[in-house]
């Protein structure tokens, strides 16, 4: 039987920071154990999960295959067992011996009355739907968790309201499917910062001329800023300070440009640049995912080129969400490649059928996903490299801007 595909999600936390991932495989019920222990190793997977903790729904019966949980250190994974797995003494041990070797162990709680029956030896996690938290979970329920110790693990975080409510309650865990939900109730004011950035990409997709750039680099003082400060970075290692715009336009290149532009779209241009930022670092790995992934679907002379437009096509998919604006009214004013444009307005042609198997993967639609990287010949290995190697590209993002 073939592996299913896996799919990763990330978790925030309280400061909306990415600090988990959440690991789910299409056709949970088909996939066993060494399916996820020959994607951990494949994917190379071990370096972000240092980082990140991956929180793995498993089945009772895994807890009794050594060498699946001990394939991942110790800080690594969260193994996620089903709500029944409380009726069930023999599991309970079975969870109590892990524990003690320092294993993380989380339980799904189905209602808030069974808290007090969850054993601390056995468990250190419990995971809950965030609208049952919200609207089922009594104050007693709430302070059982505090008494218990028990981290906690929300699932179903529909808005950004629910996010808050979740982490002034000390959720250490939440799931970020708010992030691309557009808020009906913010404000439609015309962001100016981020309009000048579009404008400076639209110019830079025109290949217009470097004199035209520059000007509207001088009309905003905090591009002007971003702009010098990259250049001069360590990550760009120019021998000489840059203290002109020519120079620094010149220096990075018109690739570069672009792509440093594409993400600074989604910064905060006025404050809070130090702080996580879930949907430019969504929309990275999205940009990342996709050109990786075309690198399967392109012929050696041509994967650049491809790349490249995957890369647009991913990380400009949340300009929507961005900007409070109907994707159509947004491309009308970016000269983008014919093949982006489809793929972002119609999910036309094979940047738009990539385009959907991400969406549908990041929206727990595990059977359209993989219909749909099957047609486009994308293996279960190569797509959770892709994703992990995203992830991890993603990850770092916030650090060093």
């Amino acid at each position: 039987m073939p592996d299913p595909h896996s799919f990763f999600r990330p978790l925030l936390a309280a400061d909306k920071s990415w600090a988990a991932l959440d690991w789910r495989t299409a056709g949970r019920q088909s996939a066993e154990a060494d399916d996820l222990v020959r994607c951990f190793v494949d994917a190379g997977a071990a370096p972000l999960a240092s980082v990140m903790p991956l929180v793995v729904p498993i089945e009772p019966n895994w807890l009794t295959e050594g060498e699946f949980i001990e394939k991942f250190e110790t800080d690594q994974a969260i193994f996620v067992l089903p709500a029944a797995a409380l009726d069930d003494g023999r599991v309970i041990e079975e969870c109590a011996g892990w524990r003690r070797k320092g294993r993380h162990l989380a339980l799904q709680l189905a209602h808030g009355g069974r808290i007090k029956d969850v054993p601390r030896a056995a468990f250190d996690h419990l995971q809950v739907d965030a609208t049952l938290a919200r609207y089922e979970l009594s104050a007693d329920d709430l302070s059982a968790l505090d008494r218990g110790g028990f981290r906690r693990i929300a699932t179903g975080v529909g808005s950004l309201g629910l996010f808050e409510w979740l982490a002034a309650r000390h959720f250490d865990f939440t799931d970020s499917g708010f992030v691309t939900i557009i808020d009906p109730t913010s404000a439609g004011e015309p962001d100016l910062p981020r309009l000048k950035v579009l404008k400076l990409l639209s110019l830079v997709l025109q290949d217009a001329d470097s004199c035209q750039i520059e000007e509207v680099f001088r009309q905003e003082a905090r591009l002007s800023y971003n702009l010098l400060r990259l250049v001069n970075s360590v990550a760009v290692g120019a021998k000489t300070r840059i203290s002109s715009f020519h120079q620094a336009i010149a220096l990075l290149g018109r690739r570069q440009l672009q792509r440093w532009l594409q993400l600074l779209i989604y910064a905060d241009q006025l404050a809070h640049a130090s702080k996580p930022n879930p949907l430019m670092q969504l929309a990275a790995e999205r940009g990342r995912q996709m050109e990786l992934l075309a690198g399967n679907l392109a012929s050696p002379a041509d994967a650049a080129e491809t790349g490249d437009a995957a890369f647009m096509t991913g990380i400009f998919s949340l300009l929507d969400t961005l900007l409070k604006m109907p994707m159509s009214e947004i491309l009308a004013d970016l000269p983008l490649p014919p093949d982006v444009a489809a793929a972002l307005a119609l999910r036309q042609g094979t940047l738009g059928t990539l385009l959907a198997a991400v969406l549908a993967g990041e929206a727990s639609d595990f059977t359209q996903a993989q219909a749909l990287l099957a047609s486009l010949e994308i293996g279960p290995a190569a797509h959770a490299r892709a994703q992990i190697a995203a992830f991890y590209w993603a990850s770092r993002i916030n650090s060093e801007r």
